[in-house]
């Protein structure tokens, strides 16, 4: 055999992975259901490069794993979250998107239920904003102790970020490497994931109301939705269970669960 893979250069090959969950504030009003964060997790670097700064959960893989496992394994690592059902969302390769040399980076999204529980100790869930204008989106990351993170990201024109990430500074308050570019694009698609709502489901007990069920759909969309066509759209996936919820102040509301819709998922 001819082929000799030293004549060739090899990267290293990681995998990140975004992870979205609904967050409540820990005191519920007598009358109203409080109202839902989208969160996504970061974790603080520990050494170089961009130590101190957020980053999605990630690192590199192994001679001995595929690149979905490592994802497995650094997402339980980070929230002791087991094999979740996870996402390819894109690759990314281009040089200079690491200064460690060249590094392609295999990103992933997924949601789950909140847990408080991070095996990491400096993984910390961070709420979630996002604005659209003229193809540019800004990203605002918020930490429990209200400090926020900025990033301005061009859909259009991804190189911006790249040779921003590029560059030996990057803005105290901004996130390590390209990471905020992979979480405005996880977030784009779960919205338009949303058409069908199985992530939604993902995120929401087995059991639920229809009013949880719309404020989650808003808190992912950040925009209110009208009560009677939400659930006309959303009819077709639901089923009642015939349970009512317990221990309300309200108003007690009908319980709904998925309906089983096998293979249309």
């Amino acid at each position: 055999m001819d082929y000799d893979i030293t004549k060739y250069d090899r990267p290293s090959v990681a995998a990140d992975i975004v992870v979205f969950t609904l967050r409540r504030s820990d005191s519920e009003s007598y009358r109203h259901l409080s109202k839902p964060v989208l969160s996504v997790l970061l974790v603080r670097r520990t050494e170089e490069p961009f130590k101190g700064m957020p980053a999605l959960p990630g690192g590199f893989c192994c001679r001995e794993e595929t690149i979905e496992e490592t994802a497995f394994r650094k997402l339980k690592e980070k929230t002791g979250v087991d094999s979740p059902p996870i996402s390819l969302l894109c690759n990314l390769s281009r040089l200079g998107r690491d200064p460690r040399g060249w590094i392609i980076s295999c990103c992933y999204w997924t949601v789950i239920e909140y847990t408080r529980a991070a095996t990491d100790k400096n993984a910390q869930w961070y709420e979630v904003s996002l604005k659209e204008e003229g193809g540019r989106h800004t990203l605002v990351l918020t930490d429990d102790s209200g400090r926020e993170y900025v990033s301005e990201v061009m859909m259009n024109n991804p190189n911006e970020l790249y040779n921003q990430s590029a560059e030996a500074e990057i803005p105290e308050n901004g996130l390590a490497f390209d990471h905020a570019e992979m979480i405005v694009s996880a977030l784009l698609k779960l919205r338009s994931s949303l058409e069908k709502p199985y992530a939604a489901f993902r995120l929401l007990p087995e059991r639920f109301t229809l009013t949880e069920l719309q404020q989650v759909y808003e808190a992912i969309l950040d925009r209110k939705l009208i009560m009677s066509n939400f659930r006309r759209k959303i009819a077709p996936y639901v089923e009642e269970t015939g349970a009512i919820e317990g221990g309300a102040g309200h108003r007690p509301s009908k319980l709904f669960t998925r309906k089983d819709v096998s293979g249309q998922e």
